[in-house]
Order: structure tokens, then sequence, then C-alpha cells
């Protein structure tokens, strides 16, 4: 009797722990998804800003954007999993046209506006921002999992 009780009291105590993780969890990652929002909401102003310095829509033409008929190239980041297979990162390369790497910020100027390269760091940093914000959703899913797997083991009882 009284070693169900202590069970009892210190599955409750785990689930309390549990629980609270879940809750700093769901603030992280809401704080993420802001983050990133704000950052995909700069990084489109700044295009827009780029686009109205360059003078409208004879800015960019779809002659200077890769089609089939184009020479093969690497991306410069790539997702991957890690070695824990839970969690995924961001893998990048260093640009090297030897390697097929090329800067796709050059496909439009040789010499790009700031606006331009401010964009571009913006939207890298969404690429981190989504690897994050995803690693995230998966510890949340695998809280929720060991809570309700708790939960049944106590009623179990």
């Amino acid at each position: 009797m009284v070693a169900e009780k202590v069970e009892k009291e210190a599955a409750g105590q785990l689930l309390d722990a549990m629980y609270l993780d879940l809750f700093h969890l769901i603030e992280e990652h809401t704080q993420c998804k802001v983050n990133l929002e704000r950052a995909n909401a700069s990084g489109a102003i700044l295009l827009a800003r780029t686009r109205f310095q360059a003078g409208g829509s004879n800015s960019v033409s779809k002659a200077q954007i890769p089609t089939e008929n184009s020479a093969e190239f690497n991306a410069l980041c790539r997702v991957i999993k890690a070695k824990d297979e839970n969690e995924i990162n961001i893998e990048r390369h260093a640009v090297d046209k030897a390697n097929g790497y090329v800067e796709p910020l050059h496909w439009f100027s040789v010499l790009p506006p700031m606006s331009l390269r401010h964009a571009v760091t913006k939207f890298r940093d969404c690429i981190e921002l989504v690897a994050e914000s995803t690693n995230l959703q998966r510890q949340l899913t695998d809280v929720l999992c060991w809570i309700s797997k708790l939960r049944q083991s106590v009623l179990q009882q």
C-alpha cells in the first residue's frame, strides 16, 4: 500500500516535470515561429526595396534565372539528419565553382545592391529558424508521447 503511494507520487512528480518541459518547449517553439515570421517579412521588404531601387520590372529577366538547359550546380545549403536521427541540421557549403557550388546572388549582377545582400542574409536566417522549429516540434511530440505513456501507466496501477 505504501509502495503504491510512493510510486504514484513519484509518477506525479515526473509528470509535473514533463509538463513543465512541455510548456518551456511550447514557449521556445512559439518564439522561434515569431522570429521566423519577422525574418521572412524583413527579407521580403528588402527584396521589394531592391526592386524599387533597381527601377521596377526591368531589374530581373528570365534569361538570368537558370533553366533545364543551364549548367548543373549544387545547393549551397542542405537539410541533413543529425547523428541521433531525431534532429535535423543545416549543412552549408562554401562557394566553389569547380565543384558546382555557385552563389545564386551573382546570377543577377556581379555587384548586387546591399539591400539584396541583406535580404539573402535574412532568408538564410529563415532556413536556420525552420530547422530549429522542426527540431522543437519533434521534441514536443516526444514529450507528449512520454506524457501519454506515463499517464496510461499511472491509470493502470
